[in-house]
């Protein structure tokens, strides 16, 4: 699989966190929030069922607070579940979210797998690379101690999922052939059938350095610079020259019909029972975008409207967005998602026109925020701030890639 050897070329993926304790949820991990538990059930690809959202619908209904809320990395999470005095959430939910067969025997925290989710006749069908990448995941004992928040991508070659945040990612440049690129910058050039094994084998890599240091690093750029000299170099000998191509980096599809299909946006992420029901039976996608792709869903737009999806662009809920706020986390006091609903009810009464999307953060660790340019608008204590910014920001005429904070 491996020959060669070279410098690796250097791409950019502007990682900006810092290394710290792995604290990312599980179905058997769950996290004490200040709303009660909180577990993530990871979705490889954002690939399931109508029926399955229905089951996890159910168990939230009977253990939570009914929603299902989707993440910025394509999962799903249910907040304020019961739990114990050892904080674990009760054998019979556990028993419950097996049966839906989307929980492994294993590796349950390391499978957040992006993937490219709008269907082309142009572009390879990327879906099949994923299970393959699950299932080798699952089969090396070894990557059960990745960080819960490591990220594994595919991209079709448009370079949607590319201007996401990752850990590994593979581009395709041909049906027979693409990219791997890792967060510490390195790509190189693959076949498409030697992508998965070559990620899996720099993951290994990456959970055998990290190891090394004190704390672990969460993410291969978090490396200290000796793992990383060691990191680069084995990899330069194992994979050989790096690629002279440079990584694609597109945009977040907007909401509405694909062909058939319908992309529908989902307000602040919370699914709600009434918005499950409206699915058809079959396929959907959960995208990174708080989005679900529904397959034959264009033929009744008025249904999904109706429930409260967001399926026009222009639509205020397609560019709005908040952390969970006070509700659920203690860093702040801020409604987060009260302030987004006043500020989409402002949008739709005329007082603010939104042209960009708004981020509504508690404090600044700017929780759920998307990629790209954005009004990023922290701690507001009144709607009235947040629409001050907007304008503020609109009438400066500012660079696309910069972003408007306020207090």
């Amino acid at each position: 699989m491996f020959s060669g050897k070279g410098r690796p070329s250097r791409i950019a993926n502007v990682p900006q966190s810092d290394a710290s304790t792995d604290g990312s949820p599980g179905l058997t991990r769950p996290f004490r929030a200040r709303d009660g538990g909180l577990v993530r059930l990871r979705i490889p690809g954002g690939h399931i069922t109508s029926q399955v959202l229905r089951q996890l619908s159910e168990i939230s209904a009977e253990y939570s607070d009914g929603l299902l809320q989707l993440t910025i990395r394509g999962n799903i999470q249910l907040r304020s579940m019961t739990l114990d005095p050892y904080g674990a959430i009760p054998a019979s939910a556990i028993n419950a979210f097996i049966a839906t067969g989307i929980i492994p025997r294993s590796h349950e925290r390391v499978r957040t797998i992006l993937c490219s989710p709008l269907p082309s006749s142009s572009r390879p069908d990327l879906r099949p690379m994923v299970d393959e990448l699950d299932a080798a995941i699952q089969a090396e004992p070894q990557l059960e101690d990745l960080p819960g928040s490591f990220v594994w991508a595919f991209d079709d070659g448009r370079g949607d999922i590319a201007a996401e945040r990752w850990d590994l990612l593979y581009q395709a440049v041909t049906p027979s052939a693409g990219i791997i690129a890792t967060s510490t910058g390195e790509a190189w050039d693959v076949l498409a059938r030697q992508a998965v094994e070559t990620m899996i084998w720099l993951a290994q890599e990456f959970s055998r350095l990290r190891l090394r240091e004190d704390p672990p690093p969460l993410h291969p750029y978090q490396l200290g610079f000796r793992s990383r000299s060691k990191f680069g170099a084995k990899l330069s000998v194992q994979l050989g020259a790096g690629s002279s191509r440079a990584i694609t980096r597109g945009h977040r599809p907007h909401v509405g019909p694909v062909g058939e299909d319908l992309l529908a946006g989902v307000p602040l992420g919370l699914l709600t029972p009434e918005m499950v029901d409206v699915l058809p039976r079959g396929e959907i996608t959960i995208t990174p975008w708080r989005q679900l792709l529904v397959e034959g869903g264009a033929y009744d737009m008025a249904a999904f409207r109706g429930v409260g999806y967001a399926i026009d662009p222009a639509e205020p809920w397609a560019h709005v967005s908040a952390c969970t706020g006070a509700i659920g986390c203690v860093r702040t006091e801020v409604d987060t998602l009260a302030m987004a609903e006043r500020l989409v009810d402002a949008a739709t009464n005329g007082e603010v026109i939104l042209t960009e999307d708004v981020h509504i953060s508690g404090c600044e660790h700017r929780c759920g925020a998307p990629r790209g340019p954005y009004v990023d608008v922290v701690a507001p204590q009144h709607v009235v701030t947040v629409i001050d910014t907007i304008e503020e920001r609109r009438l400066m005429g500012q660079d696309e890639g910069d972003v408007e904070s306020s207090r």
